[in-house]
Order: structure tokens, then sequence, then C-alpha cells
């Protein structure tokens, strides 16, 4: 969602462990032209301002692993990192992830980055009681695929009867197709639990300072999360 901001002023190039989220930056050049999104593997998107269909035409998104990023060393110029720290569950994996950024980003660059906080505002709907939790993920039931289950007699998949799926509605019966998942029956909903790790203050610059070449400019507390920029001087 920042794509169309940064497009203005650089050549940006985003990554992420999620194919069908990256979807949502960019669409097929071929419906680039109006804006509309036709023959798509994924959900129908509104239509696209100026900058996204530039993006749609040369798509700079790749699935990939923040431990293992895919691009050169001293590649980038800056970069950012937004709600991904906080789903690494070990302090080894948090201080990998820094690393990449170092790696990836010029001598003399900077990257930011963003996670959940510990400590939050008073007046927000989120409470955490603990560093490393469990929060539900609460999924509309349009962007999920449908899951095919196989049972330990068959290796071959099959989806649910009619029978078994009389009188369930779409979120339920997609609930019962992924593992882990439960059905809000009051919103409707498939409700998913993803780790996180809530960050207290000073951390990740405790984090930053364990990996060699990294500066610390700048530390803050935003809308709920711990916010750092590092600049990289060797």
């Amino acid at each position: 969602k920042y794509f169309a901001e940064i497009l203005k002023h650089s050549y940006v190039i985003g990554t992420d462990i999620s194919e069908p989220l990256l979807k949502t930056a960019a669409t097929r050049g071929d419906d680039a032209d109006d804006g509309k999104r036709k023959n798509i593997d994924g959900p129908q998107y509104q239509r696209l301002s100026k900058a996204k269909r530039a993006l749609s035409e040369n798509p700079s998104v790749a699935v990939a692993d923040c431990l293992h990023i895919p691009l050169r060393s001293n590649s980038c110029d800056a970069a950012i990192s937004i709600a991904v720290m906080h789903h690494l569950s070990t302090e080894a994996r948090r201080i990998r992830c820094l690393a990449e950024l170092k790696r990836i980003v010029k001598v003399g660059g900077r990257f930011n980055v963003q996670a959940w906080a510990l400590e939050q505002e008073t007046d927000s709907k989120r409470k955490f009681h603990g560093t490393d939790l469990l929060v539900p993920f609460n999924a509309q039931p349009k962007y999920l695929q449908t899951q095919a289950k196989s049972s330990e007699n068959d290796d071959n998949s099959q989806q649910p009867s009619s029978a078994e799926s009389k009188g369930k509605g779409v979120a339920q019966m997609m609930a019962e197709q992924y593992d882990g998942a439960e059905f809000d029956s009051k919103k409707n909903l498939v409700v998913f639990q993803r780790y996180c790790h809530m960050y207290r203050k000073g951390e990740l610059e405790s984090l930053c300072q364990r990996v060699p070449g990294l500066e610390v400019l700048e530390s803050a507390y935003e809308k709920g999360n711990w916010v750092i920029t590092c600049r990289v001087c060797e």
C-alpha cells in the first residue's frame, strides 16, 4: 500500500512470504490500461491509481523470505520493514532479519523497521499480556482459496460433499477446510491464530547493536508500534 507514494520518486522492489498479498500490489499488464482486473486468480480489486497502473505494467514484487532476501548485497539505497519482525519467533531470526536488511542496503543508506509494541495506548483495542502470543487474524472467505483435504486412506484430494456442506455458509465451510482455523459465527469470518512477539521499549535497539556495522539513528513509539531507523556504516 506504500508503493503508490514511493513510486513517485523511486524504483521500488517489494517482497513478502505471501503470494496472494503480493497480488494486491500489482495487476497483470494486459488489463492495466482501463484499471479493471480481468481473468485473475485472486480477489477482485478496486480501480487502480495512475501510479499503481504503472506498477502493474512492470510489477516489482517477489515472494521471498525475510531471512534470505533475493537481492544483491549493497544494491538498495534504503529499505522498509513493516509488520514483519513481530512474526519472527526467535532472537536469532530477528537478528538475521536485521542483518539481511543491512546486507542489501548500501553503505551510508538507511532502513526503517516497525513492529508491534507490548506497551499499547490506553485507547487501543489491542491489549497484550505477554511478549509471545497467538493473536487472532480474521479473514473474509472471499480472500481464501479452497483447500482440498485428503484422508489417511486416500491420497487423492476430496472436496466436502453436498451433504456435509448442507446448511453451512461459505465462511464455516472454509474454516473447516483449514487446519487450526475457527469459524466466528457472529462476524461470519474465518479466524486464524498467528504467532506474534511484542517488543518492549529498547528491544529493537538492543538487537541492532548485535549486528556489526549498524548505527541506530532514531527510535520512536508510534500508534502501538516501536519504530527504529538505522544507518549502514560498513
